[in-house]
């Protein structure tokens, strides 16, 4: 739990305000000046505040137990999960294209799946199942030159990353 400082500051001057009295009455007959009282004043006052930055600065490191869940740890022992942590990411590709799930340029797969799905159709026939450019123009019923066009515009646009 962290520090009220409002609360403890609170309980500190009042504390402060009673020991005062007691000081300066007493210090009137055992010779105790008003400087020794405001350094022992300060003094008290540097604990408080070495106390209060020790309470905000550490926590317990505690794992809950298996039947409580993660939401349940304390800030630093998810600070200390998130740095021994390593998380994979996972693309989902469409199932006629799993070939570009074994693509391992990160750049290189976004870029792919940036490109529409006609686009990666005519990628797979030509660069992963090995169709040429006249075969390619037959499945999509278009020539064969409009079919090198788009494997250029293809290849232009996979080139930028």
């Amino acid at each position: 739990m962290g520090f009220n400082y409002g609360l403890e500051k609170k309980n500190f001057d009042r504390q402060w305000a009673m020991l005062r009295k007691q000081y300066e009455d007493a210090g009137m007959s055992a010779g105790m000046s008003i400087e020794a009282i405001q350094t022992m004043y300060e003094y008290d006052w540097s604990v408080f505040n070495a106390a209060r930055s020790y309470q905000n600065h550490t926590q317990e490191i505690t794992a809950p137990s298996f039947e409580q869940g993660e939401e349940s740890y304390s800030p630093l022992m998810n600070k200390y999960q998130e740095a021994v942590s390593v998380t994979d990411t996972y693309r989902e590709t469409k199932s006629r294209f799993t070939w570009i799930g074994e693509i391992e340029n990160e750049r290189l797969l976004s870029a792919l799946e940036n490109l529409s799905e006609d686009d990666l159709k005519l990628l797979t026939l030509y660069a992963y199942e090995g169709y040429n450019e006249s075969e390619i123009s037959k499945v999509f019923y278009v020539s064969q030159p409009a079919i090198h066009k788009r494997i250029m515009k293809i290849s232009i646009f996979l080139k930028k990353f």
